[in-house]
């Protein structure tokens, strides 16, 4: 008798974003049938035309039912989520509905109608607020101070909850900050990261802008706000392994996911311009105004759990990830160069207000 093999089904919700990139290719080369989900359409040749794509808004309740109706998903990852804590201030309301009644609402259809599917919820660092422990563990209190950390808090609490409640699979990975070269513009490390690309080609000046709605690099200077905050930087390609080993485990559980060290971002700067071998401080100058009120100063995991219960390590060092960052906006930075009109001067761009994923 031959013997079937059922694969299965993962949903992965905010699919179009850094991490749903990387999650995706890993889940698609493990075999599984993906299901993804963007706010806006999506190219669907993207990772070779083997994913299905639902697009629309999560808060509508009648489309995320028919979503997860239809997948009938084994897994469901979801990473979508207003995405940055500065953002949240201008549209708490959608953080708030997005970031915490949208997962509980996916606990809420588990319970009722697929028991047996397992969730990872992306929880954050965030959560913690401006903490002055040394390290950051499942057990560190909680304390946001931001529409963004609030609304992540609430759902880490509930799918807790759920899980305790209700005896289902339902984990959430607190993830610490980790970047790629599929990071947004609009997030201070590829701001950085572009900057220096861009001074390592010789340029003095971007068409891409920053959220001062200037150049990211403006008369040769990247201007940024308080560069002593200090973050534990991993690379977004080893999270979504850890992701994974999360919804892979027999017992659920909530796991701190970070690299155990932290780096300033006046560090950040250093390594990154040391890549074109500029000196940082000839080109990074402090606007007063890009200084946030609230703000998590210091953030550092503690990922003992994460490391001796499922024997996760991260492959990719601070030092490769500011590398390969560098070296990809370069390579974008290149290409641009060589396409464009030589006779017609390009039109400033921006994705700044890119803030979902």
């Amino acid at each position: 008798m031959i013997e079937v093999r059922v694969k299965k089904r993962a949903l992965v919700t905010g699919g179009a974003g850094q991490d749903g990139w990387y999650l995706i290719d890993l889940l698609l080369s493990r075999g599984y049938d993906v299901f993804a989900h963007s706010r806006i359409a999506v190219d669907p040749i993207l990772h070779g035309g083997r994913v299905s794509w639902r697009v629309g808004s999560l808060t509508d309740e009648t489309f995320l039912k028919n979503l997860l109706a239809e997948t009938g998903p084994d897994e469901i990852y979801n990473l979508a989520a207003v995405s940055r804590p500065a953002i949240s201030w201008d549209i708490p309301i959608e953080t708030a509905l997005l970031n915490a009644l949208v997962p509980q609402r996916i606990c809420e259809y588990i319970r009722r109608e697929l028991p047996a599917c397992r969730l990872f919820q992306a929880s954050s660092s965030e959560i913690y607020g401006d903490t002055r422990t040394a390290l950051q563990d499942e057990e560190t209190r909680t304390n946001p101070g931001s529409p963004y950390g609030i609304s992540k808090a609430y759902a880490h609490q509930i799918v807790g909850a759920y899980r305790q409640q209700y005896g289902l699979h339902l984990s959430c990975g607190i993830l610490f900050n980790h970047e790629s070269p599929r990071r947004p513009l609009n997030f201070v490390s590829q701001k950085i990261a572009h900057a220096a690309a861009a001074a390592a080609l010789g340029m003095t000046e971007t068409h891409e802008l920053d959220e001062r709605g200037k150049p990211i690099l403006s008369g040769g200077k990247l201007y940024l706000g308080d560069i002593n905050v200090r973050r534990d930087f991993g690379f977004a390609g080893d999270f979504v392994e850890a992701m994974r080993l999360i919804v892979q485990h027999a017992t659920p559980a909530d796991y701190a996911v970070g690299t155990g060290h932290a780096h300033s971002i006046a560090e950040f700067c250093e390594a990154a311009f040391k890549v074109g071998g500029l000196d940082w401080t000839k080109h990074v100058a402090i606007d007063k105004t890009l200084l946030r009120k609230v703000d998590s100063h210091f953030t550092q995991a503690d990922p003992s759990k994460l490391q001796s219960q499922l024997g996760w390590r991260p492959k990719i060092d601070f030092q490769a990830l500011v590398e390969m960052m560098v070296q990809e906006r370069m390579r974008i930075l290149m290409t641009s160069l060589a396409s464009a009109d030589a006779t017609r001067p390009l039109v400033a761009t921006t994705t700044w207000n890119k803030a979902f994923d």
